[in-house]
């Protein structure tokens, strides 16, 4: 696989030995990377993985400064407050810690040195999902041979050479039935939204046609972004499950409360908008479809014939 291959179509971090650069590719890569690892691309958005990967394989053949690049991968973690507006926020540096662990100018020594710091950080300073990730790259690093683990930490090389399994998936309700019975198949593919559908209930704060149009944004601003967690499929799953499995009342949920949340920012995200669009299950895109027709028109059936209609 080339270079720009590797970087439009792999997830960060990768899973495998990165491909080589030719000297061809560096320049795209330049203009790909968009800036420095550690640093936000304009205009104070947090980097995607095409990004990161590109800084990834940049870095790789030497690119950076190797000094600049330790100091980010140790120094970019936390210190913002979640309050502040994202665009103001500092992302934290998971690619300038890639980055450290494959430059050719960083050796094994300064490599382990500085996983150990990143990896036992104060957990205070950072959340789960932060450290989690930090995780995964060290964990790459080590199976694709850009980290030596011996020098490690007797716990951290551990951890990182003898991965822990994955917990076991909650089996999905074989026919949901009802609003219930349709969120209760979300909330075991996505363990975020168990949390925050348990959370609100508990408050009486959860109403469900709002909460499952707020899980349909969530997860279309997540699928457009190139997120490659499980649980992005995972939706794309359950929500073929609910409508070719469901009774009325949870097939209902699916189509007014997400569909509908969701149908009028893919008409205006155009080529992110059809990709979403394309991934969906047969069941999924027939009603996908109905629900477009009953808005614009008979005949109108999809994103691309709502667009034209409208011009």
């Amino acid at each position: 696989m080339s270079a720009l291959s590797f970087a439009a179509t792999s997830a960060f971090p990768p899973s495998g030995p990165l491909p080589e650069v030719s000297d061809a590719e560096r320049s795209a890569l330049r203009v790909l990377s968009a800036g420095e690892p550690g640093q936000p691309v304009w205009p104070g958005l947090f980097p995607r993985a095409p990004v990161k990967l590109a800084r990834l394989l940049l870095a790789s053949t030497g690119a950076f400064d190797p000094a600049a690049l330790c100091r980010v991968a140790q120094s970019g973690y936390g210190g913002d407050l979640r309050t502040q507006p994202r665009s103001e926020r500092r992302y934290d540096a998971h690619d300038a810690f890639a980055c450290a662990l494959v430059h050719p100018a960083i050796d094994a020594a300064a490599r382990a040195s500085l996983a150990a710091m990143v990896l036992s950080g104060q957990p205070k300073r950072r959340g789960w999902r932060s450290r989690h990730k930090s995780w995964l790259i060290a964990r790459w690093a080590v199976q694709a041979g850009y980290l030596d683990p011996a020098p490690l930490p007797n716990g951290i090389a551990a951890s990182l050479i003898h991965r822990t399994p994955p917990p076991k998936e909650q089996p999905l309700d074989p026919h949901p039935r009802g609003a219930d019975g349709a969120l209760a198949c979300f909330a075991a593919r996505w363990p975020r939204f168990r949390r925050k559908l348990a959370q609100e209930r508990k408050a009486d704060a959860w109403l469900n046609h709002p909460g499952i149009a707020e899980l349909g944004c969530e997860h279309f601003a997540a699928f457009c972004s190139g997120c490659q967690a499980p649980w992005v499929r995972a939706v794309f799953a359950v929500i073929e499950h609910v409508l070719r499995f469901g009774d009325a009342d949870a097939q209902n949920l699916v189509v007014v409360g997400l569909f509908e949340s969701v149908q009028g920012k893919a008409y205006h995200a155009g080529a992110c908008g059809d990709r979403y669009e394309s991934t969906l299950g047969p069941y999924s895109r027939a009603a996908w479809a109905d629900l477009i027709e009953g808005w614009t028109g008979q005949g109108v059936r999809d994103l691309a014939a709502w667009r034209k209609k409208a011009r």
